[in-house]
């Protein structure tokens, strides 16, 4: 466990003046937000592997490279245009320096809004009693961000191209993606990200999707393996009367790689199916927190997550799913399955349900184990080597969640994702 009154003392006034004051294109406000964002931070108990959503964590590694390196974001790969792949029928934004740029002219529904530039508008998204009441992670998110990347549909739109975010890789680099996600009534849109390999950083990433009456949002992610480097989200969800959301995660570990979603179902007939995998090798880490609440009758959510551990790897699966007692007729499935492939992989799985209704249809389950013998032998009897047969069945417990992705467009980028994976 960190020595945090140690720590605290390292994060002095100067050791992070190049962070939160010294820019001269800070507005007042915006320098008076980094710096109550710094005493909410210095007010919090620093993480710690006695914390439940902490544990397995390289908490040490992560609180070295936060209080001690001096780093810039800007620090990160120069991405030029021409480096970009063309596709017509996607919008590519990319996320490089701590900043967002994309080569081409946006939208109307896709805002970059800097505090430089578009200082009204992003001032109003910044709600500073919400930001002040955040935890660890979004906290260092306030701190750190310079840029946010605001999609906000109109009503009745429909979006068919594919919106495709790039955190691009940085090198020793404290960065701070903000992605703003608004799916006004009836409207729909699909969004691809990816998390790049970084060296020796820290990502402190925030998610926020508000998804309107009978609106309807895909979100699909990936993050690649974090090796010296560690990935913090937060994803806070909140859905209409008749509103969907689709999310898929595929998380590749990290030297710490930690989501926490906190979704909340907030009218009648929205809905959630949240599926997500994670595949660390070496001694990486992936954690998953995952908290949907029932606030409104009519609701479904369902949770799938698969687990492949090999190596020394570690993993958290955290399942909570809350019903209110005033609300009725909610169906909620939790389901957390996972392969270890190594006798020196370990998982942690807490399926959890807090039901204060009985008019509800409510379920949870969680298993881990090794390849199923009986089924590698059937496979060696049939003239399939021993390495190709456990190949095999690897890619049919992946299948099971990546099974859930019904967007070609999206289908075809994950089948280049389950080739390499293979390969690793």
């Amino acid at each position: 466990m960190a020595d945090q009154e140690k720590i605290k003392n390292q994060f002095s006034s100067e050791n992070i003046a190049s962070i939160i004051s010294g820019k001269s294109d800070y507005p007042d406000w915006f320098d008076k937000f980094k710096r109550l964002s710094l005493q909410n931070l210095l007010d919090q108990n620093l993480p710690s592997i006695k914390d439940s959503e902490w544990e397995s964590t390289k908490i040490n590694s992560l609180t070295k490279k936060l209080f001690n390196n001096d780093f810039d974001a800007s620090d990160s790969v120069n991405i030029l245009a021409e480096d970009i792949e063309k596709d017509t029928n996607k919008i590519t934004i990319s996320f490089s320096n701590g900043i967002y740029t994309c080569s081409e002219e946006l939208p109307s529904y896709i805002k970059i809004l800097s505090h430089a530039k578009d200082k009204d508008q992003f001032r109003d998204l910044l709600d500073m009693n919400k930001e002040h009441a955040s935890s660890f992670s979004p906290t260092l998110n306030s701190l750190i961000l310079s840029d946010l990347l605001l999609i906000e549909t109109s009503n009745n739109q429909k979006v068919d191209t594919l919106i495709h975010i790039i955190n691009h890789p940085s090198n020793e680099a404290n960065l701070a993606p903000r992605i703003e996600i608004r799916a006004a009534t009836n409207s729909s849109v699909k969004i691809f990200e990816e998390i790049k390999t970084s060296n020796n950083s820290i990502m402190n990433h925030v998610l926020r999707v508000n998804c309107q009456k009978n609106a309807n949002i895909e979100f699909y992610k990936v993050i690649d393996r974090q090796e010296n480097s560690h990935y913090l989200g937060t994803q806070d969800i909140e859905a209409s009367e008749d509103a969907r959301i689709k999310f898929f995660l595929w998380d590749f570990g990290g030297d710490t790689s930690k989501t926490v979603t906190d979704t909340r179902l907030l009218g009648k007939k929205s809905e959630i199916n949240y599926s997500a995998l994670f595949t660390p090798n070496k001694d990486l880490h992936s954690g998953n927190q995952i908290k949907i609440n029932h606030e409104a009758s009519d609701t479904k959510s369902k949770i799938k997550v698969r687990g492949v551990l090999h190596d020394h790897s570690s993993g958290v699966f955290y399942g909570k799913i809350k019903v209110k007692e005033s609300v009725t007729k909610t169906s909620a499935f939790m389901e957390n399955k996972n392969l270890l492939l190594s006798d020196d992989a370990s998982i942690s799985s807490k399926p959890i349900l807090e039901i204060y209704n009985d008019d509800t249809e409510c379920s949870h389950s969680a298993t881990s184990g090794s390849i199923d013998k009986e089924k590698l032998f059937y496979l060696k009897t049939r003239g399939i080597d021993e390495v190709e047969a456990k190949s095999f069945l690897i890619n049919s417990f992946i299948e099971e969640i990546s099974g859930e992705i019904t967007n070609k467009k999206i289908q075809d980028i994950f089948k280049k994702y389950l080739l390499e994976n293979g390969k690793s």
